[in-house]
C-alpha cells in the first residue's frame, strides 16, 4: 500500500469527510489547504488562527474549505497527518547491501533533515497535538509510532548483528535520536549559532552510538566516520 493510499485509510477511519467524490481533487484541495495551514498554524497559533484566514491563504473560499474537512480541527489533523507523512516519505527504505549501522546513519540523516526543512511544520506537531479530538489524536500517536519503528528496525539490527549491546533497550534509544532530531526544529534559534546541521547530525548519532555499541560497533563506527559518503 502507498502512503498516500495509507494516509486515506487511516484518515477514513477517523472520518475526516468530503462532498466532494473525486479522489484526486480531493487530495489536490486537501493538500492546499494543508500549506496554508501549516504556514498559518505555525505563525499564529491554531487557536488564533480563523478558517477565513486559511480560506484567504490558499487562495480558495471558506465555503470550499468545507468542502474537505468539517471543522478546524479536521484542517488541524490533516496537517499534523502531512507533516508525519514527510517523515516516514524521507527515511529511506532499508538497503540489504547497507551494513547494519550504516543504515541507521543513513535514517537519521534523513529524518533529521527533513525535520530541517519542516522546522515550523515539527513546531505546530508538539504545540497542537493536543487540540485534536482523542480518536484523531490516537491516529498521529499511531503514526508516530510508526515513524518510529522504521529507525527501530535498524537499531534491533545492529543488536542482532552484536554492533550493539545486547541489553539495549530499542525504544528508548530511538526516542533518543528522533528527541535529538526534533531538539533542531525546537531550538533552532540556538543552534544554528553553535553548530550547523551536519555537525549536529552528527553529534547526536556519535552519541548514541557510544551509548550502546559493543566494540565491533565501535570499529564499525569509525569505518563510517571515515567514509567520504557520510554527509
Amino acid at each position: 500500500m502507498s502512503v498516500r493510499a495509507a494516509r486515506k485509510q487511516r484518515v477514513n477511519k477517523v472520518t475526516v469527510k468530503s462532498q466532494v467524490l473525486d479522489a484526486e481533487l480531493v487530495e489536490m484541495r486537501r493538500e492546499q489547504i494543508v500549506a496554508a495551514a501549516v504556514e498559518l498554524f505555525s505563525r499564529n497559533g491554531y487557536f488564533k488562527t480563523t478558517i477565513l484566514e486559511i480560506a484567504q491563504k490558499a487562495k480558495i473560499s471558506v465555503g470550499l474549505i468545507y468542502h474537505y474537512a468539517r471543522t478546524k480541527e479536521d484542517v488541524l489533523f490533516l496537517t499534523l497527518m502531512s507533516v508525519l507523512e514527510s517523515y516516514k516519505r524521507e527515511i529511506p527504505a532499508v538497503d540489504p547491501h547497507d551494513m547494519p549501522l550504516e543504515s541507521l546513519w543513513k535514517a537519521l540523516n534523513a529524518y533529521a533533515r527533513v525535520i530541517d526543512r519542516r522546522r515550523a511544520a515539527a513546531v505546530l506537531a508538539y504545540r497542537s497535538t493536543k487540540s485534536l479530538p482523542t480518536a484523531q489524536r490516537r491516529t498521529i500517536m499511531q503514526l508516530e509510532i510508526e515513524t518510529n519503528d522504521l529507525l527501530a528496525q535498524r537499531v534491533q539490527a545492529c543488536v542482532a548483528a552484536k554492533l550493539f549491546r545486547q541489553d539495549v533497550n530499542v525504544d528508548l534509544a530511538v526516542y533518543q535520536l528522533i528527541m535529538h532530531a526534533h531538539t533542531w526544529a525546537l531550538k533552532h534559534w540556538h543552534l544554528k549559532e553553535i553548530v550547523t546541521l551536519d555537525e549536529y547530525i552528527a553529534a547526536g548519532f556519535e552519541s548514541s552510538v557510544r551509548a550502546s555499541a559493543t566494540p565491533a560497533g565501535l570499529t564499525a563506527y569509525a569505518k563510517i566516520n571515515r567514509s567520504p559518503t557520510k554527509r
